[in-house]
This record gives C-alpha cells, sequence and structure tokens, in this order.
C-alpha cells in the first residue's frame, strides 16, 4: 500500500502544514441518507486528537523493556465552543441535554479530514469518517459569551476514503463530501 505523500497546495519543500488542513467534520442532518456536514472549531485555538492508547511495560529477565500498544481510544477536546447563530451541532447538543437524552451523545457521525494528504495538495483529500461517535458536553456558561466545550470521542466504526472540500462563503464554514475508498 502506498503512502499519500504529505503536500499543501503551491507548498515548497520544508513547508510546515497548518492546523486548518487537520479538518473535523460531524454530520447535522437528520437522516444519516444525505449527511449535512458542518465544520467544528470555529473559536478554538488548540485542538489534537488524543489517540489514548493502553499501554503496558514489562522488564525482561535480560534487562530489556518491551511495551505492548493496544487499540487507540482517539478524542478531541473543543474548548472553548462559543455558541454562535446558525450552528446546528451546538442547537442539536443543548436540545440532547435539555432534554435529558444522554444515549444521543453517541450517535454522531465524524469526518477527519486530512487536508494535507494529497498527491498535489488540491484534493481529494484523504478522509475518515467514523459512525457511532460520541459528543459529550462538559459544561454551559461563561462570562461574556455562552460556551460549550465539548469532548469528541471517535468510534472504531472507521470507514477511510477521500473527501473533496468546498469553501465557504460569508460567514459560512468549508463543507465536504465524502466518498468511501471501496466506492471507487
Amino acid at each position: 500500500m502506498a503512502v499519500t505523500p504529505i503536500a499543501v497546495e503551491n507548498g515548497k519543500a520544508g513547508q510546515k502544514v497548518e492546523r486548518k488542513l487537520l479538518m473535523t467534520f460531524v454530520d447535522v442532518s437528520d437522516t444519516a441518507a444525505t449527511p449535512e456536514w458542518e465544520l467544528q472549531g470555529r473559536s478554538v485555538e488548540d485542538a489534537s486528537v488524543e489517540y489514548n492508547h493502553d499501554t503496558n511495560s514489562t522488564t525482561d529477565i535480560l534487562g530489556k523493556v518491551d511495551v505492548d500498544i493496544g487499540v487507540a481510544m482517539p478524542q478531541l477536546t473543543m474548548d472553548p465552543n462559543t455558541l454562535r447563530m446558525g450552528q446546528k451541532l451546538n442547537a442539536k447538543l443543548v436540545d440532547i441535554e435539555r432534554r435529558g437524552a444522554i444515549s444521543e451523545l453517541s450517535t454522531f457521525s465524524v469526518l477527519q479530514v486530512y487536508a494535507f494528504l494529497s498527491d498535489e495538495g488540491a484534493g481529494p483529500f484523504e478522509a475518515d469518517k467514523y459512525d457511532n461517535c460520541s459528543i459529550i458536553p462538559t459544561s454551559l456558561g461563561g462570562s461574556s459569551y455562552v460556551g460549550m466545550p465539548f469532548e469528541l470521542h471517535l468510534s472504531a466504526d472507521r470507514t477511510a476514503g477521500t473527501a473533496t472540500i468546498t469553501a465557504g462563503t460569508g460567514a459560512g464554514l468549508a463543507t465536504a463530501t465524502f466518498t468511501a475508498a471501496d466506492a471507487d
């Protein structure tokens, strides 16, 4: 299997990859048949996917250390997450919390787009779609504006593929279209 090179549009050797090229979208549609991918991260200054591998180290009788690495349990924290007009995910999260429908917090589809992984840096880009992800609000409130930070836990229900990105217009954020690898 060939590894997709790290490339950015009009990039030069040694150029750093900007954080905005690692994109996280959540399906905010009412039906899975027609996903509506909403880009996350507006107002968030720092967010990283924490892989959270379970590890177990042992030292053998020769003094050598072996490390067993378990499956990843990736999560991403969006904090702060300021509520804004028109944000569908935030409206859904507020609604779920108000109704106490906690089981709905584990029913999200998430699209992780690596907009720095493509042959020429212009797309389509490598992407992974995760189904049955959990999005857990951690609080609601703030000082000047209302915030609802959340933890996003990616599931093991992953489909590899590619995504094309459509730039947002005006105050609108970019959107994505996902194609599963086996759908080609």
